[in-house]
């Protein structure tokens, strides 16, 4: 495979606990990645050809000068930087001018702003996203709007945010929005992975337990124990278990290859059928080099979870 991108989880600690978080980030939960490690994967993103880091969380600025040296050594080693907040630091514009101006300065080619209006329905989240627009434009750092909910603090600045983004329905999704009228697709139709391609993923996600993360919670090896251009140079999806499944014939065909009938007889989405098995492979011991890491299945401070 050859790596577009590398998506670094700085931090599982979050000003928030949102009900759809992949990584179930919290104010409470641990786990933050070390300069030095940060450094590292920057280093090995770089040697294996890849073109952009990007800094994510939980909320990556809670480390905000280690993120930013780390962006630092990433522009200096030629990779673009992108970064993803929450814009927790934006109380006021002036606030969110002092933040953004060194990433401004720096050269990011992208600084995503989160929106979760929708479920944290708090006026304060929306002045901070709107403080924040402002001052990236200012800055004329490049910004956009991540949506889960309507933006409708910023609706008037004329930010151009899409369709809101699509509740994947793993992780704290899983147990906390799974339910009711959203649990609608017999799993016998879940036959395939929308939104990840495991056949020549472009992108990974790498954490402070070094998995390579080809989705959240499914590791092809660990870049603290092979750099990453030998395991980008040696993955083949065919000999990896439950990725060789799910390219199969979805969640479906791993559910009937692992020998486990699914739980439930609707199912809201791919990814809750495939949390779900993913799961009770852990729980029996299976393939647990490949389902990792732990935080990503609720194992960890402040996370629950999910019941089997």
């Amino acid at each position: 495979m050859h790596l577009e991108a590398i998506h670094l989880l700085v931090t599982y600690r979050c000003t928030y606990a949102c009900e759809h978080c992949f990584v179930w980030g919290s104010p409470e939960q641990e786990g933050t990645m070390t300069l030095a490690q940060l450094r590292a994967v920057v280093d090995q993103a770089a040697a294996a050809g890849c073109a952009m880091v990007y800094f994510e969380g939980g909320e990556p600025m809670l480390a905000y000068p280690v993120v930013l040296a780390a962006a630092r050594h990433a522009r200096a080693a030629g990779l673009d930087v992108g970064v993803v907040s929450n814009c927790f630091w934006a109380e006021s514009v002036d606030d969110a001018l002092v933040w953004l101006a060194p990433f401004a300065e720096l050269g990011v080619a992208d600084f995503a702003l989160s929106s979760y209006a929708c479920f944290t329905e708090s006026l304060a989240s929306e002045i901070r996203l709107r403080n924040a627009v402002i001052a990236a434009r200012q800055l004329e750092l490049p910004m956009a709007v991540l949506e889960v909910g309507a933006p409708a603090a910023v609706a008037d600045l004329g930010v151009a945010c899409g369709e809101p983004g699509a509740i994947m329905f793993k992780g704290r999704a899983a147990q906390e929005l799974a339910c009711g009228e959203l649990l609608r697709r017999p799993p016998e139709t879940l036959t395939s992975c929308p939104y990840e391609d495991f056949s020549d993923p472009g992108r990974a996600h790498v954490g402070c337990d070094g998995s390579l993360q080809l989705c959240q919670g499914i590791s092809a090896g660990n870049v603290f124990e092979q750099p990453l251009a030998g395991l980008s140079s040696a993955y083949d999806p065919l000999t990896l278990p439950v990725v060789r499944e799910i390219l199969a014939g979805g969640p479906w065909e791993l559910a009937r290859r692992s020998g486990l009938a699914p739980l439930r007889a609707l199912y809201a989405d791919e990814c809750h059928l495939c949390y779900e098995l993913r799961g009770r492979l852990r729980a029996a011991g299976r393939h647990l080099d490949v389902l990792a890491p732990d935080q990503c299945y609720g194992v960890g401070g402040g996370g629950v979870e999910e019941p089997r």
